[in-house]
């Protein structure tokens, strides 16, 4: 199975510098351009099924994703966005410096969701995604949860504290992988092939 992870387009927050967390923000005019131009790069790509983020960010991109294909596009909350709490809403410019270790340490008095969480959301849904006989598989979700199943696909052990391991994506971009289904006991090079 080929599995395309995809990080939604640009919205107003991201180029504002102002975390979203689980906000239902929509994509800026420069982050539709760019989805539809990511789109028509991927318009060959015969997608048996898109899976989403539920977040409307994330929904916008597969619709747009989705012109050249119309395929069923499937909401998995197991792709939702990290839960930033306390942070939702503000600019990173604005935060103290003890806000900024706090962030970074997601502490549990600040409501933000941990690391360890969102990956085993991911782990949840890879799991549930190798058990289909699917040929191409697109996956839309957010900087964290895309950074995380790229992680585990490839094997690679994930670092909890280090927040700038776990953002890897660009806004709509695209990362191609192959999975094998023949073996559903772990993750990494067993069961699951980097491309």
């Amino acid at each position: 199975m080929n599995i395309y992870i995809m990080r939604h387009g640009t919205t107003i927050w991201n180029e504002k510098g102002i975390t979203q967390g689980r906000t239902n923000n929509r994509l800026s005019e420069k982050g539709i351009e760019l989805t539809n131009k990511v789109s028509e790069e991927y318009k060959d790509v015969d997608f048996d099924i898109i899976y989403a983020s539920p977040l409307f960010r994330t929904i916008q991109t597969a619709n747009i994703m989705n012109k050249y294909h119309n395929v069923k596009v499937v909401k998995n909350l197991n792709l939702i966005e990290i839960d930033q709490g306390y942070f939702t809403g503000k600019h990173k410019d604005d935060l103290t410096k003890e806000e900024k270790i706090a962030k970074n340490k997601r502490l549990n008095e600040y409501g933000m969701e941990s690391y360890e969480s969102v990956c085993n959301r991911c782990k949840l849904f890879l799991n549930e995604l190798v058990t289909k006989s699917y040929k191409n598989v697109l996956v839309i979700t957010h900087n964290c949860s895309a950074t995380l199943l790229e992680d585990l696909i490839k094997g690679i052990i994930i670092d909890y504290n280090n927040p700038q391991h776990l953002r890897n994506f660009n806004n709509a971009e695209i990362k191609k992988f192959i999975i094998s289904n023949n073996n559903l006991t772990g993750y990494g090079t067993n069961m699951l092939k980097y491309q």
